[in-house]
């Protein structure tokens, strides 16, 4: 398989195929992690961008449960600072025998941290057009949702989401885990960047985070509320 972080976007970092000339993807061959990439690899990669942008046989060119579970991750996180935003980079793109998935990476700026405007938005950001570019600039993700069948099994991970991380206790026990590891290191960091004071009341606000995002997304999938644009949710998310 071949891997590509988008590190500055363009060069075909969003993924819409253009043409068959190589140089049209600078953005994914000029950042690979093999080094045996060849031109073999680099025209199978392109036609599987063709097939993409046709949007037909998608299961011959996307790991399609992969890329779903991708989405639903970095969606409920709302990690704008990856194929998500207009910038189109900061994942990985690996390619096996024709297929395409995306692997995460660079997770530091979930919770609406990068080009997310207000606290309301972040909370109410929506399942069903998840980038904030257009999803005609996003084929992985616009490509598969146009699928019936496709965006059931999208709804359905969210579903499962729900259940087995939200509502289990598992996401604000994980929290709790992690906070008691590094909690006291945290307190006498002679480095940090914020107080102690500060970082508490981060972490309560990682719990206010999961809560309500879970019942933005809750409501989405009811249709309560809109799935292809923001809401109207209030938040109490500082």
């Amino acid at each position: 398989g071949m891997g590509g972080p988008g590190f500055s976007g363009g060069g075909g970092t969003s993924l819409v195929y253009t043409d068959d000339d190589p140089d049209s993807y600078s953005g994914i061959f000029d950042n690979t992690e093999t080094a045996q990439t060849g031109e073999g690899d680099q025209k199978r990669l392109i036609a599987s961008l063709k097939k993409l942008s046709e949007g037909t046989d998608l299961e011959s060119c996307v790991d399609v449960e992969e890329v779903l579970a991708y989405f639903v991750a970095n969606t409920f996180l709302v990690n704008l600072d990856s194929y998500a935003s207009s910038m189109k980079h900061n994942y990985y793109l690996y390619e096996k025998d024709g297929k395409l998935s995306m692997l995460p990476w660079d997770y530091n700026l979930s919770f609406g941290g990068f080009q997310s405007g207000s606290a309301e938005q972040v909370i109410n950001f929506p399942i069903d057009t998840p980038v904030t570019d257009s999803m005609e600039n996003s084929p992985m993700i616009s490509k598969l949702l146009a699928v019936p069948e496709y965006l059931e099994q999208y709804h359905a991970l969210y579903r499962q989401l729900l259940t087995e991380v939200v509502d289990s206790g598992w996401y604000e026990q994980e929290i709790d885990r992690i906070d008691t590891l590094i909690s006291d290191y945290v307190a006498n960091d002679p480095t940090a960047f914020y107080t102690f004071e500060e970082y508490r009341a981060a972490v309560a606000q990682l719990k206010v985070y999961y809560r309500e995002r879970a019942e933005s997304i809750r409501a989405q999938l009811e249709g309560t509320q809109p799935s292809d644009d923001y809401g109207d949710m209030e938040t109490t998310l500082g």
